[in-house]
């Protein structure tokens, strides 16, 4: 695992660089994460389980890398498993490292004035394969949704502080939300 310490490592270097403005070094932030997602047997090591789904399915998540900072989220997700677009309360990097996932992310257009009111456009969307990244930015714009495509989609998440609490979950069609406890959140 030192290949996942040494691009943690530079990560950490490009984060504190641009702080929550991840996308102001999208390149070398996208080009360090492809370089974490071609490590060998990061889909077979074991994984500290943070959330798993009990029966048919079987989503998983776990923590690759934990350092009270940064973390490093393995999922795994069978084809058809599907997220409610919802929010982190914090930007993330995404990446696939094995399978395929229909991957969207909304701007926040309204000024978040009206309790319940959302009034999101499409930012990307787009079919992520092995080896795919995209920056989400911070709020009010980390809203997502991702779709499993492939069989099993393994896919890494790398995050720096807590995610709220209390999240946001999206009904685009309807310009609405509701609110979830984060245990429950994008299941």
């Amino acid at each position: 695992m030192r290949q996942v310490r040494q691009s943690v490592s530079r990560l950490i270097e490009l984060l504190d660089e641009v702080g929550d403005d991840i996308c102001s070094n999208e390149k070398e932030i996208t080009a360090v994460m492809q370089d974490l997602l071609v490590t060998p047997g990061l889909d077979e090591v074991t994984a500290n389980p943070t959330w798993t789904e009990d029966g048919a399915g079987r989503a998983s998540t776990g923590w690759l890398y934990y350092d009270c900072d940064v973390r490093v989220v393995r999922g795994r997700m069978p084809a058809g498993f599907s997220q409610t677009p919802h929010n982190h309360g914090s930007w993330n990097i995404f990446g696939v490292y094995r399978g395929a996932v229909h991957y969207r992310s909304y701007r926040r257009l309204d000024d978040r004035s009206r309790p319940h009111v959302a009034h999101l456009e499409v930012a990307e969307d787009r079919v992520m394969v092995d080896g795919d990244v995209t920056l989400l930015p911070a709020p009010p714009d980390d809203i997502h949704a991702v779709t499993a495509l492939a069989p099993l989609t393994t896919s890494l998440l790398v995050a720096r502080g807590p995610f709220d609490p209390v999240r946001e979950q999206y009904l685009p069609d309807a310009d609405a939300y509701y609110e979830v406890p984060a245990e429950e959140a994008a299941r």
